[in-house]
């Protein structure tokens, strides 16, 4: 830690705490999921562990914020408003203008389907109901596996 530097307001803040620059991020997610609550949750998690996220909640703006922006990961819901998971998946796969962006699927859907959005091109899925430091544990996982 920094030296103390005395503030205006007579409060001791370090060097470190007014610095413009941003510490350095693990990546940025994009959440796509259409329960606010539960992507409101999934952020905290994620950026307790270093990483920068965005959250759509639902397929269409999903859409452009990818075009705005490459995340380094995108959590994406299945069943969304507008574009549906599959379709988004889809979409991400044929893009040949964008780096590859790995998918890991949060589903409350059966196994079967789960399985069925891995062979359309999902890197990985996590069923609902989950713990958020598991969803974490396996995007950490599935960023070293694809780097």
């Amino acid at each position: 830690m920094g030296q103390p530097v005395p503030s205006t307001e007579g409060a001791a803040t370090t060097l470190e705490e007014r610095s413009p620059i941003p510490p350095p991020t693990r990546g940025r997610i994009l959440i796509v999921e259409d329960e606010p609550g539960l992507a409101e949750v999934l952020s905290l998690h994620l950026i307790a562990a270093g990483f920068e996220t965005a959250t759509c909640h639902d397929g269409l703006a999903a859409l452009y914020e990818l075009e705005r922006e490459s995340p380094t990961l995108v959590l994406l819901d299945l069943h969304l408003p507008q574009v549906s998971g599959f379709r988004l998946i889809q979409l991400l796969k044929q893009r040949a203008d964008a780096p590859r962006v790995p998918v890991m699927v949060i589903t409350a859907l059966s196994f079967p389907e789960a399985e069925e959005a891995v062979r359309a091109g999902a890197d990985d899925f996590i069923t609902k109901p989950f713990l958020p430091d598991e969803v974490v544990t396996r995007v950490e996982r599935l960023l070293e596996r694809v780097r």
